[in-house]
């Protein structure tokens, strides 16, 4: 007996065929991996960021970007987004700044900020500090490309300098000097400004030294001064550190040929200001420094 395929035959194979190419095209929009573990990253950030000393850590991750909001942290790739909340408070994203990314990459503050050490007019702190304030600025809110190993370092600055200064001012008939000696000295090394100014207009004095821990002097002459070759009491001097005064004095004629301290022993403070408002930065008080967390991708 001969069979025939039903007529309509056609037409369920070619049912079958749509169906099956669909629930390929599905099957090919599926994801193939898992988006970023944001939690994991989170949690290697707070093992530096809860530690009470300096501490690194990086955390490999398969994130293409990154993105940093206050406390919560940000992952994505191309599977999905995650998000985790940190518990040690806030973080500073660095990408971008090259000194900040240093540090983070473990070099020391003192040792990138060189160059503002040796600068009177800024303290390497506060040269440090600005740097981690344009770096949160600029990278919160904001989705960063992720091309390495998430870096974690928590960095504490040296303690604020405090600087000791006297002047003993060699006094010659008529009430005038022609010539001056700075003793100084600091628990940290910073650049001094001694500025002084003679009545009169007469006489003038800028000098800036490098100060350490070690008691220095130095002895500037009658050649030296600015306007004229001799200075006139009673004479205003004023000592800066970092761009801000830390200590004036007026000397008289009558104190002339002795040691006057200007800052006395036992030191200014040299103040960073604007910092303590600041969540992502924390003061030690007592040690009179200051400790950020900085990540970096």
């Amino acid at each position: 007996m001969h069979l025939e395929a039903p007529i309509d035959g056609w037409y369920v194979w070619l049912a079958v065929s749509i169906v099956s190419a669909a629930v390929g095209t599905v099957a090919l929009g599926l994801p193939t991996g898992p988006p970023p573990d944001a939690n994991r990253a989170a949690n290697a950030i707070e093992e530096t960021a809860g530690s009470p000393y300096e501490a690194s850590s990086t955390y490999d991750h398969d994130a293409t970007a990154i993105e940093f909001t206050g406390r919560t942290v940000a992952m994505r790739n191309e599977h999905g987004t995650t998000r985790a909340t940190l518990t040690y408070g806030h973080v500073v994203p660095v990408m971008g700044n090259e000194r900040l990314e240093n540090v983070s990459a473990g070099r020391a503050i003192e040792a990138e900020y060189a160059a503002a050490i040796e600068n009177p007019d800024r303290s390497a702190v506060d040269a440090f500090l600005a740097d981690v304030e344009s770096a949160y600025e600029t990278n919160t809110d904001e989705w960063r490309t992720a091309n390495g190993p998430l870096r974690t370092r928590t960095v504490a600055t040296r303690p604020l300098p405090t600087v000791s200064a006297a002047l003993d001012i060699e006094r010659v008939p008529g009430d005038q000097t022609h010539e001056v000696t700075l003793e100084y000295e600091s628990t940290a090394e910073t650049g001094i400004r001694l500025r002084a100014d003679g009545s009169g207009d007469r006489g003038r004095i800028d000098e800036t030294v490098r100060a350490t821990a070690t008691r220095q002097a130095e002895t500037i002459t009658h050649d030296e001064f600015e306007r004229t070759s001799s200075m006139s009491f009673p004479i205003d001097v004023r000592v800066e550190a970092g761009g801000t005064e830390l200590c004036t004095e007026t000397v008289r004629a009558e104190r002339g040929d002795e040691t006057v301290a200007i800052c006395p022993s036992g030191g200014q403070t040299l103040e960073t200001t604007g910092v303590d408002d600041r969540g992502y930065v924390s003061r030690d008080t007592e040690a009179d420094s200051f400790y950020v967390t900085l990540v970096d991708v």
